[in-house]
This record gives structure tokens, sequence and C-alpha cells, in this order.
């Protein structure tokens, strides 16, 4: 034990301030003791202690690389002509995916009246794609203007859909202040269930985030986000009202909280009908919402929106200069200084297209939640640009059960009128491609996503230890991009290797291998098998990581963060064993066989992708291959597991069987 008081006066202030440097940086006391302690059991680096983060941490720094590029060019935009320029390439971008809806008859159905003293309930359904029905309340005041003001009001994530106490609230006050307001229900919530159990009348998959990111990796992966369709309800919601004589179209609101601010953000960048917009409590930037919470479920994550060039504020930007309202809380989840940065560069596309007065900030204490303040802060922007004057007062309502306010006999679309699903509509509007050995490659990169553009700076050994009859050395590759380090085992029979060299990277880890019986064959014939760690798996694997995408534990986050920058959980570990071949072919290393690669599981999507776009391997033998990427759209229950190592946009075009169409598979592993 070192003796604190015996140390020279330089030494002792040189230690503390080492100890100091790595309680700063977030290394408990353990750790800190480890700098001292010698254990060569452990198998980790202690300078990469959060190694785990890896993969949110490439995701981080790609998606700051791309938004710093969209700031820098939003900073330059001066003048009102700039800023309509901006706003329709914005807005081209954003609509691309929705160019393959049409716009096909509603079909709208009242199921029932309901009537209180100051106003009446009419519950509607209509179809906003053929045999795809919405089910939502029509409130109407007895006492209006004639035509009347009309707001689309959108729900958050509540089972119940709009029936919930804290959105009924808000319908109701503002019914009562004499607006028409449509509430509707979201995608997987309410009456509209994707995959609704029966018995139970729940969801056999869980609540909404789930119903939403469940339904949501199936439209992924085959080129489209979920949001589309979020969207796309908004449009035909507002093509409802169009129908009804009481709505003056020239005064549409909308207005909702959380998913439900989400949808109103969404909804109004898109649709030129919406005059006046109140998101709440959802409103912040990219930057800040990934360096908190990070990305949440499917819907709110539009197909590849940062790689487009694509920020939260933008969606205030689309809606410019018509009148929007910020709504938030401080305490909210969605960061407030997200919110504040949107409202500042909101002003700048204001300013410039004369509407200065136009966007507005409501703020109160609280939670992620609906205050009296904040609910009455709405009333006043819309009585204002609706034209409704009024008392904005926030009132106590008599709210209605959920019964009285079911609009289908059975409370589910399916049972009821034998709904489709957002799983019918995606198979309906799959694009499908055929590649040829000209075209696949710059599809496949196209798709995927990789850039392999990392370089190793140093494979950095750690020491060894034994494993049965195999001698385990121990590796991390440092890269020039320094966001993580690649963890690798290099496994021979401790009388050393030398007939081939075998890349094998287990599903599970490199740990896992050691406890595979193939791996004493590959050993016993003379190979020595190389294994690393790839993002996601093993020592970066980040067993903390929580999200409102997780799955069945599966974090499809990830996916939804990946997308948005333009990449795949496939390009991501295609990556990081390109890295692992720099350190196989440095002029460092020993090795001087030709390589083959086993893939197996979940790990041959990333492997083939490699290997097509640049790997050089002699032969690759495939292990418990995955399901053919038709599978992905032909089965409404999948396997998330395998749905998150597929990359989104693929689906419809190639799957890992066309991409070893084009490789040497070959079954190696049971030669002698």
């Amino acid at each position: 034990m070192i003796q604190l008081q015996s140390m020279p006066h330089p030494a002792r202030y040189l230690l503390f301030f080492l100890l100091f440097l790595l309680n700063h940086y977030g290394y408990s006391q353990e750790v800190s003791r480890s700098v001292f302690a010698s254990n060569q059991g452990d198998r980790k680096w202690m300078v990469y202690q959060d190694n785990y983060r890896a993969l949110y941490r490439v995701l981080f720094n790609e998606a700051s690389e791309q938004l710093e590029k969209r700031s820098a060019y939003v900073s330059t935009l001066r003048t009102d002509r700039e800023w309509i320029a901006y706003k329709e390439e914005l807005k081209r971008k954003y609509g691309a995916s929705l160019l393959k809806f049409r716009k096909t008859p509603l079909n709208p159905q009242i199921t029932g009246r309901l009537e209180r003293e100051k106003f009446i309930v009419e519950k509607i359904i209509f179809e906003s794609h053929p045999g795809f029905y919405v089910t939502g309340c029509l409130f109407i005041p007895k006492k209006r203007q004639d035509p009347a003001p009309a707001i689309l009001y959108c729900s958050g994530h509540s089972e119940n859909g709009f029936r919930s106490e804290t959105y009924q609230r808000s319908i109701i006050n503002l019914t009562e202040k004499g607006f028409i307001v449509f509430a509707f229900d979201p995608v997987g919530q309410g009456e509209r269930l994707q995959y609704p159990d029966e018995t139970t009348g729940k969801s056999m998959i869980g609540g909404p985030t789930t119903e939403h990111s469940y339904a949501g990796i199936q439209t992924l992966l085959t080129g489209s986000s979920i949001s589309d369709y979020f969207i796309w309800d908004g449009v035909r919601a507002i093509d409802f009202l169009a129908t009804r004589k009481e709505v003056d179209m020239e005064r549409i609101g909308i207005t909702g909280r959380s998913g439900g601010g989400t949808q109103s953000a969404l909804i109004s960048a898109y649709d030129e009908r919406i005059l006046a917009a109140a998101p709440e409590c959802y409103i912040t930037t990219y930057k800040r919402l990934l360096q908190s919470i990070g990305p949440q479920d499917a819907e709110q994550n539009p197909y590849m929106a940062i790689k487009k060039g694509i920020d939260i504020p933008d969606l205030i930007h689309m809606h410019a200069p018509k009148p929007a309202l910020i709504v938030t809380t401080t305490h909210d989840f969605f960061s407030q200084q997200g919110a504040r940065e949107v409202l500042n560069e909101a002003k700048c596309s204001y300013n410039a297209l004369g509407a200065a007065n136009h966007i507005r900030f409501a703020e109160d204490m609280g939670g992620h939640q609906s205050t009296k303040k904040n609910r009455e802060a709405v009333n006043v922007f819309f009585m204002e640009f609706l034209n409704l004057p009024g008392d904005p007062t926030d009132h106590e309502v008599d709210l209605f059960s959920e019964e009285e306010l079911r609009v289908t006999a059975s409370g589910q679309v399916n049972s009821s009128l034998g709904s489709k699903t957002i799983f019918d509509l995606n198979r309906e509007y799959l694009t499908a491609g055929e590649l040829t050995a000209d075209s696949i490659r710059e599809r496949v990169e196209e798709t995927v996503g990789t850039r392999f553009d990392r370089k190793v700076t140093a494979a950095v050994y750690t020491g060894k230890f034994l494993a049965g009859e195999a001698e385990v050395e121990k590796y991390f590759l440092e890269n020039d991009r320094n966001d993580y380090a690649l963890p690798l085992y290099v496994i021979r029979k401790q009388e050393g290797g030398g007939k081939g060299l075998v890349v094998w990277n287990h599903p599970s880890g490199k740990d896992k291998l050691l406890e595979e019986p193939l791996l004493t064959l590959l050993l016993d014939n003379g190979n020595t098998v190389v294994s690393a760690d790839l993002p996601g798996i093993g020592e970066l694997h980040d067993p903390q990581f929580r999200g409102d995408g997780f799955v069945q534990g599966v974090p499809f986050n990830y996916t939804f963060l990946a997308n948005l920058v333009g990449k795949s959980i496939p390009a991501l570990q295609a990556e990081a064993i390109d890295l692992l071949m720099q350190f196989i072919g440095s002029s460092n290393c020993h090795f001087r066989s030709t390589v083959k690669a086993v893939g197996q599981g979940t790990m041959i999507p990333s492997l083939l992708h490699y290997a097509l776009l640049k790997g050089n391997f002699e032969k690759i033998a495939l292990l418990d291959p995955p399901p053919k990427g038709n599978y992905f759209v032909e089965s409404k229950f999948y396997d998330p597991l395998q749905a998150f190592h597929v990359a989104p946009g693929s689906v419809g075009w190639y799957d890992w069987q066309d991409l070893s169409s084009f490789l040497p598979i070959e079954d190696f592993t049971r030669q002698d």
C-alpha cells in the first residue's frame, strides 16, 4: 500500500491531481483505487471505462456534425427571399416521403351523438386510407360564430387517446369558448390499436409508445417513417373539417401536448391550411434532445431528417410566417434550453418575413404536464389569431367517461370494422426494386450509410489469459475519431497457429465466442481467430440505456437515431469490422495468412455489408442465418432483435441473401 506521508511533495500533489481528474470526470472511488491495483483478471482498460456508450457516442457525434453544418447555413439567412427559398427547399425534402399517399374518399360516418348544455359531440369515423379507419369526436358549441374557427386536437401518449382527463379538459374548455374542436385517436391509441388482443381489449405488445415503435420499425425498414402516417391522419382530419359547413376553413388551429405536441408540429409544418399552431411540451432542438433523453418513439423521427438538413426548429420555419406558440414547462424532459434556442432561431425567419408578432412563447413551472397558466396562454393565442374574442380563463369542466366517448361498437376499429393496420399499409406502399451486379454496390452504400474513414491509430496490447487450451491476447484499437476503442481478442492454441486466420464476431460478444465448440475445431485445425465486440455488443453494450423505443428489450432508440443521420446499426458494425481488418493488415501485426470469416446470426448483415463494400475474404461461412428480408413485411409479429440488425430502407431492395450471392460463401468450418 502506498504511504502518502512518505511520498515527496511533488509526487503527492501529482497523485491528488490524478484522483481529482478521475473523480471530476465521473469515475468512482473504486475505479480511482484501481490505478494502484493490479487486477490481471480484468478484461477492460481503465481509460475506456465508459466505452459501453460507444454506440450512442458515435451516433451523437455524427448528428452533431450534420447539425452544425445546418446551423452554420441557417445563420447566413437574412432576407425574406432567402428564408422563403429555404422554406421551399425544406418543404420539398420534408414532404417527399408523403408523395406516395393519395387523397381517397373519406367515407365519414357519424356513429353517435352526445349533448351538453353548451355543446354537442358527434362521434366520427373516417378513412385516411382506404379501409384504414380513424376515430374521433367533433365537439360543436351551440353558441358559436357562423362559420366558426376549428381546432384540431392531437393526443399525447395516453392509452385512451383524447378521452384522457387531461386532454378532455383542454378540449371542453376550448369548445365552451366557441371553438369547434375535432379530437381524434392517434395510431396505436384509443380505438385504433394496431395489435389488439380481442380478449382483453388491450395491446398485445405494450403501451402506445411500443405500438408506435413496433409498427414504426417495419415502415423504417421499407424506407419511410411512421410519422408519415401520423401526418397524413392529420391532413385527412382537416379534409374532414372541410366537409362541415359549420367550420371556417380560413381559421384552423392545431394543438396537443407531448406526443400531441409532436403531431401538432409535424402536421402544421406540412399542411398550409393550418393558420395557428400551438405544440405543447415537445419543441426543442435535436442537439439538446440528443444531449438529454435522446430520440424517442418512432413517430417523432421523420425518415433521415437530420441527414436531409432538417432540425426541429425547421418545423416552425415551415409554418412561418403564420402564428405559432411554443408551449413549455420548466421541468419538462424535453430540453428547455432547446425550446429557447428554437424560439431565438424562429424569430429570425419571422422577423425576415415581416411577422415578428406571430411567434410566441409560453412557459410555466412544472414537469411534463399541462398547467392552468399554459392552457390559458393557448386560449389567448387562439382567441387572438383565430379571431374569437372572449374569456381565456381555464374553467373546471364536467368530463365524459371513456364509454361515453366510444365511437365504435366494440371499442376497436379492428374488431368493429375490420380496419387495416400500419402493417397492411406498409405492404401496400412498399416499393420493391431489383439490383444487378452493376447497381448493388451503389444502392447498398446509399442505404446502409457506411463511412470507412476511421483509421486505427494504435493497437494497444492489454495482456493475455488462458481459456482451456487457447491463449487469448487482448487489445483495444484506438482510432482517429476518438469516439470509442474497439476491444478484441486474438485467440490461438498455446503452441501457436499458422494455418489460417479467421474473423468471427459473435452476436453475444467475444467472451461468448470462447464457449463455442466450433472455436475449438478451428483452433485445432491451426487457425488463429480474431474477434471483436462490435458497437452495441459485449463491452460496447450499454445496459443502462433506456428510451420510449424499447420493444421486448431491443433498443430501437438507437435505430431511430441512426436513421435520422442516414446510418444504420449494420453500418456502424461494418465500420468496426474495418478497424479490425486494419489491425490484421497492419505492418505491426504478424498475421500473413489469407483471411476467412464466420458470420453468425445477427452479425451476418454487418459482415456481409463490409465484405461487399470493402472486404477481401477468401471464404465466408454463415451460421444461424437471419430471416429473409420479406419476413419483415410479411410477418406482423416479427422478431425485434432480428429487425435491429437490418438497414432501414433495405427491405424491398435487398437482404443478406442478395449480398451473399455476390460473395464467396462456403462452409469451411467443417474442413480438416
